[in-house]
């Protein structure tokens, strides 16, 4: 009886191993890709203007320009193909959402904001989560900081745009102002 105990419990032991997700650190160039993909999103929707106010000033008073928190998982589950990030995305607040990485490298954020992040999406807002999970977090991943500025030029605003529909195929600005012909 032990021995055919033995020969299951090597049986399955494999294919536990196969079932058990797999990380691996996120890269400099993975993290700077991030931060580039959560500051496009703001100008592209044109949320830049709720962060006046936001995080440290790091313009003048009369110009402000946010830093804010970015808190990534420093592992990213190969497994799942996913990470994971919080942040403040006004007006919505602060937020939990998934990343994903491509195989040349680009990152590409879940979700939508016309969707408003509920509780019923893999990315919603924080407020729907533990506050003591969402503090450890915070503590023990990646901090790190995004730039908003308040008052960006029309040439930032149609250069985050353009990587935006790079990277996820929509632009709302381009979708809000489409080309006259």
């Amino acid at each position: 009886m032990k021995r055919v105990l033995s020969v299951v419990l090597f049986c399955l032991l494999p294919m536990s191993a196969l079932a058990a997700p797999t990380y691996r650190h996120l890269k400099p160039s993975a993290i700077e890709k991030l931060k580039q993909a959560v500051e496009d999103e703001i100008y592209d929707y044109g949320n830049f203007a709720e962060f006046y106010g936001i995080g440290d000033n790091v313009g003048t008073p009369q110009y402000w320009n946010a830093r804010a928190h970015l808190f990534i998982n420093p592992l990213y589950s190969s497994t799942e193909q996913h990470g994971a990030v919080i942040y403040k995305l006004m007006p919505y607040g602060q937020i939990y959402r998934l990343f994903y990485i491509d195989a040349t490298g680009d990152v590409t954020l879940d979700g939508a904001p016309q969707n408003h992040f509920p509780i019923t999406q893999p990315s919603h807002q924080t407020v729907f989560m533990d506050d003591l999970d969402v503090c450890r977090r915070e503590q023990s991943w990646i901090d790190t900081f995004f730039i908003v500025d308040t008052l960006p030029t029309l040439d930032m605003i149609k250069d985050a745009a353009q990587r935006q529909k790079q990277r996820t195929r929509f632009s709302d600005w381009e979708y809000k102002h489409p080309k006259k012909k």
